[in-house]
């Protein structure tokens, strides 16, 4: 894509990926950005392809959704429409104005690579944040013993690690996360022995 695109998408979850791949259907150019190496965020993170992993799709909800953004997402890309930059940590977003007659534009900058030693930037007409939301883990006494996880994090190293945190689990606490983790948790062998809500 030479040319500017009109809109560039900061996050490639479900959200992020949903808004570019609607835009490059209405015909906008879009860039979509994301610091991770492949698409779906923390909701469709997967194993990596070398743990082998043969049903990757058992560790997810709605894996039939994904499926049809990876394959909207793939003809976007082939037919020009999108552009998407894999591996990219967006530090800042500037407002940028190209003279009194222009138009306010905008500019992302972000660093690349696992080394992020290399800027680029992208310059579009419109941003939209897609960041993804993230646990609030609240301390409590011995929140920092082995064993004990948040559940953003038991769901994170089974999705792409394949690990159990335990045998048996206890999942307690507040959110949104709770069930997903407890069912991905159970569905890979772990054994539940409660999943408590406050």
């Amino acid at each position: 894509m030479a040319e500017r695109p009109h809109l560039a998408v900061i996050g490639a979850g479900p959200a992020g990926l949903a808004a570019a791949l609607t835009a490059a259907r209405h015909g906008l150019r879009v860039t979509l950005v994301d610091a991770a190496a492949e698409a779906g965020g923390q909701f469709y993170r997967r194993p990596a392809a070398a743990l082998g992993a043969r049903r990757a799709r058992a560790l997810h909800h709605r894996w039939r959704t994904w499926e049809r953004l990876s394959a909207d997402l793939d003809r976007q890309r082939a037919a020009g429409r999108l552009c998407y930059l894999t591996s990219h940590q967006v530090w800042c977003v500037t407002s940028e104005s190209d003279g009194p007659q222009a138009s306010d534009s905008f500019t992302v900058h972000a660093l690349v690579g696992p080394r992020q030693e290399r800027g680029v930037t992208v310059r579009a007409d419109a941003v939209l944040l897609a960041t993804g939301g993230h646990e609030k883990v609240l301390p409590f006494p011995g929140w920092t013993l082995p064993g004990v996880l948040g559940a953003g994090g038991a769901q994170a190293m089974l999705k792409s690690g394949l690990v159990l945190p335990g045998r048996t689990v206890v999942v307690a606490g507040t959110g949104p996360l709770l069930l997903p983790v407890a069912t991905g948790l159970a569905a890979a062998g772990a054994r539940v022995a409660a999943l408590v809500e406050s």
